[in-house]
């Protein structure tokens, strides 16, 4: 959440703008909700993707929300892993 505050801070974001974000980034994730409207491959790739570049993969929580959000968009393990070889990002 800090690394995307940090990011808006220098993209001329309004205090108003900024605390919707906050309140929206306070709420609870529903993987179902974020998911529904992602109707092609491509695009499940590349909300994984930011999902993936968001975080830090540092903890068993981050790397079960990944799996999970990986499943709920119907990604398969070759797709995620050239996923996160694309981005650098450590195998989960």
């Amino acid at each position: 959440m800090q690394r995307l505050v940090g990011r808006i801070d220098d993209d001329g974001v309004s205090a108003e703008e900024k605390e919707f974000l906050m309140q929206e980034l306070r709420k609870p994730l529903d993987i179902r909700a974020l998911v529904a409207d992602v109707n092609s491959p491509a695009l499940a790739a590349e909300v994984y993707a930011a999902s993936l570049l968001a975080i830090d993969v540092d903890t068993q929580a981050e790397a079960d929300y990944l799996r999970t959000l990986a499943a709920e968009l119907g990604l398969d393990d070759e797709t995620v892993a050239q996923i996160h070889e694309l981005t650098g990002a450590p195998r989960i």
